[in-house]
């Protein structure tokens, strides 16, 4: 299955909170099978993706499926026109994967 980002956003901009929720609810509803199939989340038609974004959408699935669920079902295409995509994805999936120790960091910074 494809999920066209713009067709959801209808602006080629992904950037706010709920852009990004939009995307997981969407997402979501794919899970509610016993089987899930692959989702490719198609970023051609986008412009700007922010990391607010990425967290309200793969950083929400991948803390609710699991790291292994999201690496095996969901897949990000078409985002080559976004420069900085996959340093900011990156840096999302690392954030979620260690939270702790971001959370850690996230409170020293604000002490």
């Amino acid at each position: 299955m494809k999920i066209n980002v713009i067709d959801i956003l209808k602006s080629p901009n992904a950037s706010l909170h709920d852009d990004g929720l939009m995307i997981y609810e969407e997402v979501k509803k794919q899970f509610k099978s016993a089987e899930p199939n692959d989702i490719e989340i198609d970023f051609s038609a986008i412009k700007r993706c922010s990391t607010l974004f990425l967290n309200a959408s793969f950083g929400k699935l991948l803390a609710e499926y699991g790291e292994e669920t999201v690496r095996k079902y969901i897949h990000p295409i078409g985002y080559n026109q976004i420069l900085t995509f996959m340093d900011k994805y990156n840096d999302m999936w690392d954030n979620v994967i260690n939270r702790d120790n971001y959370q850690a960091y996230r409170e020293e910074a604000f002490a």
